[in-house]
């Protein structure tokens, strides 16, 4: 009998704590029917390397022709520098059918690591995967430029969508501003 309680414990302990997730994850979900969820989810996807879907989320066009152009090397560095990005969505401001999201994005300088990288393997006479490892070594070590930025939206058939191309989102996104 007593082994019998102490399995029924065990299986209430295990489904509580199943309940308990399920309940936090329900918690965190994201809003996707106000700019400032359309914010989170866009800059999540981006820092995913999920460009495409992140250009979707926000109504916006993504190049697909352009990016399959890229170089793979580029593709890759672009992707790390994404992925080192760190942001802070903060406060929505609505009127009719404008809207505006501050975010606070925290990126290390991707031209400036780029050039460094590439001269070094100029200098080194080396090939990509060189240039990957010191763009790698270089970003880890690079100071982090904080901006804070408005993303502009505008209501268009009910969703909201960027309004205009957002540059300086995507300048912050990439360390371009000097804060």
């Amino acid at each position: 009998m007593k082994q019998k309680s102490a399995r029924i414990k065990k299986i209430m302990a295990v489904f509580c704590c199943m309940v308990m997730a399920m309940a936090i994850a329900g918690c965190q979900r994201t809003d996707k029917s106000s700019p400032k969820g359309l914010t989170e989810i866009y800059l999540e996807k981006m820092k995913e390397g999920k460009y495409k879907e992140a250009c979707d989320t926000v109504g916006a066009e993504f190049d697909q022709k352009s990016y399959d152009k890229s170089a793979s090397l580029q593709k890759e560095l672009m992707k790390l520098t994404y992925a080192n990005m760190t942001y802070e969505v903060n406060e929505e401001k609505i009127k009719d059918d404008k809207a505006t999201v501050s975010v606070k994005v925290k990126n290390f300088n991707y031209i400036d690591t780029m050039n460094d990288a590439i001269y070094e393997t100029m200098k080194q006479k080396k090939d990509d995967e060189f240039t990957k490892s010191e763009f790698t070594k270089k970003m880890k070590k690079a100071k982090q430029k904080e901006e804070t930025v408005l993303v502009n939206y505008r209501k268009e058939n009910k969703k909201w969508i960027f309004d205009g191309s957002n540059s300086l989102l995507n300048a912050a996104m990439l360390g371009y501003l000097n804060s």
